[in-house]
């Protein structure tokens, strides 16, 4: 029988509750083994909720138990590697580049597989748009537009992660990472230079809205946009010299019943449209198993430190530029 990888899971919060965990039990190469939290009323409704065969009541208790092979985390992460545990750890992988880079490196002196859990780049239907991109359909590509909204703000609750400052909070950090990694995906390439501007709310001191220019080579342009007001859920368009791509599920794409496929809608310069259907799938899942399958083969993380280390870069230009008003190299 293959091998199947333990999992643990630290902290109970929404996103494993209702994405990951469910992931991990329907990968073919993992078992949810265990969830920790500070608080065990919690703990134990999550692991009722999942079928989850144990509980535990501190993060520490988890990472030294050893039946556990990799830990599911966005805080934790150094040292759950040096308690000898794979780290796939939820995104963005920290607060700054600099600090992503010590991240890394420490994981790597443990000699265990660390990975930012960026799900959506596991869908198969980015695959198939840089086949259109690649087939010269669209002719070549001049701009990408992405974005990613949620309303939070109706009425906001001061509780939530997301507005907290010192944790991390605002719709850049949060949002922002997946419109700028879309940019940079197409492309291919890191950009030049970052003009960033965001919306502050100040009852929180995080940003609530955000949208930029980022100059990629050969006058290229991406342009991300993000907030906690709207209600764009995620999409990107790809937009070249003959025609467009639009991926409206881009992010969140179809799982389940709620969305039947993910689309790819192809524009020519006539306004001619067609559109492609591509399955439902769990794009967690495909993420789950992915990460799994380099830790038992001891293979590199399929999304490499070196591609979450670029998209960090961009962030911190990014916010550099929406404080300082100017244009930022990244």
């Amino acid at each position: 029988m293959a091998r199947k990888l333990n999992w643990g899971i630290l902290g109970a919060a929404s996103i494993a509750r209702s994405a990951v965990a469910p992931a991990i039990k329907a990968s073919n190469n993992g078992v949810l083994a265990a969830v920790a939290s500070r608080n065990a009323d919690s703990a134990r409704r999550f692991a009722d909720e999942l079928g989850v065969a144990k509980t535990v009541d501190s993060y520490e208790a988890l990472l030294a138990d050893p039946t556990i092979d990799v830990i599911y985390n966005a805080e934790w992460s150094k040292r759950a590697a040096e308690a000898g545990k794979a780290v796939l750890c939820e995104k963005p992988l920290t607060m700054e580049a600099g600090t992503a880079e010590r991240l890394i490196a420490e994981c790597a002196a443990a000699n265990q597989p660390l990975m930012e859990a960026f799900m959506y780049r596991f869908h198969p239907q980015h695959r198939r748009v840089s086949e259109i991109i690649e087939s010269g359909e669209i002719g070549d590509v001049v701009e990408v537009r992405s974005h990613l909204s949620v309303d939070l703000m109706s009425p906001p609750d001061p509780s939530n992660v997301r507005f907290k400052s010192e944790l991390g909070g605002g719709a850049l950090l949060d949002m922002g990472c997946y419109g700028i990694s879309i940019c940079r995906m197409v492309f291919g390439e890191t950009p030049r230079s970052v003009r960033g501007w965001w919306h502050r709310d100040e009852r929180f001191g995080v940003d609530v809205t955000a949208a930029g220019v980022l100059e990629f080579s050969g006058g290229r342009v991406g342009l991300p946009s993000c907030s906690f007001v709207g209600s764009g859920q995620g999409f990107y368009t790809v937009i070249g010299r003959r025609g467009t791509i639009e991926v409206p599920r881009g992010i969140i794409p179809g799982q389940g019943d709620r969305f039947p496929e993910a689309l790819i809608i192809v524009t020519d310069q006539s306004g001619g449209r067609r559109t492609e259907e591509l399955p439902a799938i769990d794009q967690y899942q495909l993420m789950v198993e992915a990460f799994g399958d380099a830790v038992i083969n001891g293979n590199p993380v399929p999304l490499s430190n070196d591609d979450t280390i670029a998209n960090m870069k961009v962030l911190d230009a990014f916010a550099r530029s929406a404080k300082s008003g100017s244009v930022e190299t990244v």
